[in-house]
């Protein structure tokens, strides 16, 4: 027989080593990873049915304590409230149970109970307000009867008919007192004795006052028959009031079994997990005792360097097997042979049993977070009354609200505490709220409805948001104006080669000659201060919050300055809409967006082409249109345009940022973004906005306005706006033709601060106020500093306004300027 060497024997001791090794691993992996599985879907199905099983039986117990109370009502109204309310309760149960779910039947008894109880709770007051009339009546009737009874000076027989009817006036008030039909058939009895005692004539009052007790008691609107309707509705409102409280206790009972079967399918599911885990800890001992078995034994036939190297991995196995994770091997022994081989295997497994002790605390922190989620969630939340205030709150509210925990303490408005600790309140739209702090911190508020009334808020803080946001916005302007500089250089290159030949041309050419030339220096200096202007005045616009404008003005102010970005070869086409076409939006951001659509459409383009430019209303959304006749994307670069990053452009110039920023800008404004494209058919992107109605704001009327404008654009736009509330409007594009023009009274003065180049909006305003004491000023430019030089020494007579101006903006200022302090607004002519 053949037999083996050490070698070859040693190899073999090591294969089946590393499938010890692996296998462990295996049995590790595949038994966590499945108790993990296990445990998460038990916590997501049980904590679901234990929540719905808690809300019906919360919903059962306010229907059990409101239906008694319907019994203790009087009033029919307040009987059809409450009823109203059981019955939205029994509703609200119906509603939380799936179709075909038994405890509906019993549900729908329990509602049809409800309904006989109101109705014959409102039955029951009706009878019960008729028998207190006639209770009244026969108790004063009573005291009648005894007073004609105790005359000393009547005739025996007429005192004793008087007794008699005393007596039945008593026999009729204990039935309409009685508490049930036993006692009201009894005291029937004692009425009909004693009306037989009347039998024969007698006097007319006497008759007259038995006729009147008859009508009381006897027929169908007689006392004994309301007394037994009464009675019976009650009855019937006690019985429907039985069948409430079985329908609310099987509702219970049926909540308590949910609970009963959640714990147990928990602890069945515990156990489980727990023997699992015992057998795959036994499965790995075994392996270890077989593994360091194997190695023992492959030691005998070895000596030396092998031998002392596998008593030192056996060793360390076996304390590795008993809990000692610190054990290791030093590096270096045998390299590149067998006993290398085995140093490798053991630290493999070294690191599986660590790596199995920390899925076991992984599991067990996953276990502590599911109990701790609410305490440790990291936004402020805060329960609230119906009156607002804070019912209970965690402790990161204090924090995200930035104030002291001690002032958190007591049932503090909510709304206070924010006032307090200095929030501003922003815009809210779709149950979002945002608050603002000086220094730059932002919180987002969001508020809901609790079912037993209150609400839960929750406040996250938004800074680092808002910060990446604005962030954001401002590479999109950095790189749309980078954009821009780079297509409109080849512009100034002419202007500068225009007036540079102009130049030289002055220096020998005839008297005639120079003035021709310096018409055209002078040419070329307008159209590049034109560039420069619109330059900067792009350039400057920072930040704004969304505000009401017309699109079409607008994208009329941004289209200069896209077809000076354009290629010459490239055709822009706009096309707006002749009414006022009104969005709120950020109009910085919009310009942006169009003008990165627009240069986006005109590299598309290789050579000849055309940009087509389109505002147009599509029933309540207002539609921005940017359609080029370039190439166009195939599928698979349309499904990816809007991601960040992306660019197709092989130059690599692009960012990727254009159109994901315009949508995102898009859709946080409450718009959507699409686009059309193929290869060969060009591309063509959709803009929707939601259209705001035509409801300008209204502007007092003005007698002399001046109006101190350098730039044509935003010269046209406050044209529009101070024509139709002066009655004399003056326009001054410098500082000379302003000092001019205020040589009469002036209303109002509406300057530019940066004029050609110089800060004379101050000098201007300061003027104007000083000359005329009943005149406003405003300064407006697009970056106001923060410092105002003039509003100490004119209070109440100059406000700053940001460009570009609007209706809302101009006529908060004139709110300011022109109101007095007890609220009169003037109107100055």
């Amino acid at each position: 027989m053949k037999r083996f060497s050490v070698r070859s024997r040693l190899l073999a001791a090591l294969a089946l080593l590393a499938v010890a090794v692996l296998t462990v691993g295996l049995i590790a992996w595949g038994a966590l990873s499945r108790g993990n599985d296990r445990m998460d879907r038990l916590l997501a199905e049980t904590l679901t049915g234990v929540d719905q099983a808690l809300t019906l039986s919360r919903q059962a117990a306010d229907l059990a304590t409101l239906a008694p109370y319907l019994l203790t009502l009087d009033s029919p109204f307040r009987i059809a409230q409450e009823g109203q309310a059981a019955t939205a309760l029994a509703d609200g149960l119906l509603a939380g149970l799936p179709p075909g779910d038994p405890l509906r039947v019993s549900l729908g008894v329990t509602r049809k109970a409800i309904a006989e109880l109101v109705r014959d709770t409102s039955l029951r007051a009706g009878l019960r307000d008729r028998t207190l009339r006639f209770n009244a009546e026969l108790a004063a009737a009573e005291r009648r009867y005894a007073a004609q009874s105790a005359r000393a000076t009547a005739p025996l027989q007429e005192r004793q008919d008087w007794l008699v009817l005393q007596r039945t006036a008593a026999a009729l008030l204990g039935a309409g007192r009685a508490e049930n039909l036993v006692g009201v058939g009894e005291f029937q009895r004692e009425y009909t004795r004693l009306i037989q005692r009347f039998a024969g004539q007698r006097p007319a009052a006497e008759a007259a006052e038995l006729a009147r007790l008859k009508d009381i008691a006897e027929g169908a609107e007689g006392l004994f028959e309301l007394r037994r309707l009464e009675l019976a509705r009650q009855i019937g409102a006690e019985a429907a009031l039985v069948r409430i409280r079985r329908g609310a206790a099987t509702v219970t009972a049926h909540a308590a079994a949910a609970t009963t079967l959640a714990q147990m399918a928990i602890a069945a599911e515990r156990t489980s997990t727990a023997t699992a885990i015992a057998l795959a800890k036994s499965t790995l001992l075994l392996v270890v005792l077989a593994s360091a078995a194997l190695a023992l034994a492959a030691a005998l036939y070895v000596s030396g360097y092998v031998t002392a190297n596998l008593r030192a991995i056996s060793d360390a196995m076996i304390r590795l097997a008993s809990g000692d994770r610190q054990t290791r091997l030093p590096r270096g022994e045998g390299q590149g042979d067998e006993i290398g081989k085995l140093f490798h295997a053991f630290r493999t497994f070294r690191a599986n049993a660590l790596r199995l002790d920390r899925s076991h605390r992984q599991m067990v922190q996953r276990t502590a977070l599911y109990e701790n989620m609410m305490a440790g969630i990291s936004d402020g939340v805060a329960i609230l009354s119906d009156q607002g205030q804070i019912v209970a709150q965690n402790a990161r509210l204090a924090r995200v609200l930035r104030v002291d925990p001690a002032h958190m303490t007591g049932r503090r408005r909510l709304t206070d505490v924010i006032a307090a600790a200095g929030w501003q309140a922003g815009d809210s739209h779709a149950g979002l709220g945002l608050l603002s702090l000086g220094g730059g911190h932002h919180a987002e508020l969001r508020e809901s409805a609790l079912p037993g009334g209150g609400s839960v808020v929750l406040i996250s803080d938004a800074t680092e948001r808002r910060q990446l946001e604005e962030r954001l916005s401002q590479i999109q302007r950095i790189e749309a104006l980078g954009k821009v500089s780079g297509e409109v250089a080849h512009d100034f290159g002419n202007i500068l080669s225009t007036i540079s030949g102009s130049l030289h041309l002055m220096d020998t050419a005839p008297p005639e000659r120079q003035g021709m030339l310096r018409q055209t220096i002078a040419s070329a200096v307008d159209l590049g201060a034109t560039l420069t202007g619109r330059l900067l005045a792009f350039a400057r616009r920072q930040h704004l919050e969304p505000e009401l404008l017309d699109l079409s003005v607008l994208v009329d102010g941004v289209v200069d300055l896209v077809s000076l970005a354009l290629p010459d070869r490239v055709e822009l086409v706009v096309r707006t809409t002749p009414a006022p076409l009104l969005v709120r939006v950020d109009p910085g951001q919009l310009e942006s967006a169009i003008l990165n659509l627009c240069l986006n459409a005109g590299q598309a383009i290789a050579g000849a082409g055309r940009v087509t430019l389109v505002v147009s209303r599509d029933h309540d959304q207002a539609v921005i249109e940017v359609a080029d006749t370039g190439a166009g994307m195939p599928p698979d670069i349309l499904a990816h345009a809007m991601e960040p990053f992306f660019t197709a452009r092989a130059d690599g110039t692009g960012t990727g940022l254009g159109l994901a920023m315009v949508y995102g800008f898009i859709r946080q404004s409450g718009g959507d973004i699409a686009i059309r494209s193929a290869p060969g058919q060009g591309t063509t992107v959709r803009l929707t906005l939601p259209r705001q109605p035509c409801a300008p704001a209204a502007l007092p009327a003005l007698g002399t306005v001046l109006l101190v404008e350098d730039d044509a654009t935003d010269r046209k736009a406050a044209l529009s706006l101070l024509t139709p509330v002066a009655n004399t409007l003056l326009q001054a594009t410098n500082v000379a033709e302003a000092l001019t023009l205020m040589s009469d009274p002036l209303a109002l003065i509406v300057t530019d601060l940066s004029l050609g180049g110089q800060i004379d909006g101050w000098r201007l305003a300061e003027a104007a106020l000083a000359r005329w004491p009943e005149a406003r000023a405003i300064v407006v430019s697009g970056h106001l500093p923060e410092a105002d030089p003039l509003s100490s020494r004119f209070p109440g007579r100059i406000s700053t306004l940001a460009k570009p101006l609007t209706a809302e903006s101009l006529s908060a200022a004139f709110s300011a300027l022109f109101t007095q302090p007890d609220g009169v607004r003037t109107t100055q002519r």
